[in-house]
């Protein structure tokens, strides 16, 4: 996948990208919300080079990772990805982690929905989902704003940092999709 949007290059990560991977990946504000240890140069590194080479026809699937550029600043300021299971692909589960300094300025809903479309005329996906920690408000938002639908709310569902916390689930079909896309 290489797509321009509006003010956007959503592409495949590279090793190059290491430092502003690692800007984003590792910042407090994005750690927070996830469940994973904190990636170093070396996983960072490995991390880049499995997506470089993710082979969406596997019959495996696995988590596709896609670097959100800003052209004009040769800069990466986050990533989209989707979770393919494995062959035959019917959804996929989407996410994405931002640099904070590029938070609020509309870029993770125009990369995300760039994302979307891929899946359901790319991929040909019957549905896509997604999910967050109640409390990553940002993210609840994103998921509506997609149009996506809320679909469960489970109570102390993740054991986060040494909390239970509370997650949602939407998602959204290709035939919804296609009904927003006619709205447009």
């Amino acid at each position: 996948m290489h797509v321009f949007t509006e003010r956007l290059l959503i592409r495949r990560m590279a090793p190059a990208d290491l430092q502003d991977f690692l800007r984003f990946n590792t910042h407090p504000a994005n750690l927070e919300f996830q469940a994973i240890v904190p990636f170093t140069e070396e996983t960072g590194l490995a991390y880049l080079e499995r997506q470089a080479t993710f082979d969406l026809d596997s019959d495996d699937g696995g988590w596709l990772g896609l670097a959100v550029e800003l052209p004009h600043e040769g800069r990466v300021i986050g990533e989209v990805g989707i979770y393919l299971p494995k062959q035959p692909r019917t959804k996929g589960d989407i996410g994405w982690t931002f640099h904070p300094d590029y938070h609020g300025r509309g870029y993770a809903t125009e990369a995300a929905r760039a994302l979307l479309t891929y899946a359901f005329e790319g991929l040909q996906l019957h549905r896509v989902t997604a999910g967050c920690n109640t409390s990553n408000t940002a993210s609840l938002r994103l998921m509506e704003r997609l149009g996506m639908r809320r679909e469960g709310h489970y109570i102390q569902s993740t054991l986060l940092h040494g909390t239970w916390r509370d997650e949602c689930s939407y998602a959204l079909l290709h035939e919804e999709w296609q009904a927003q896309k006619n709205q447009d």
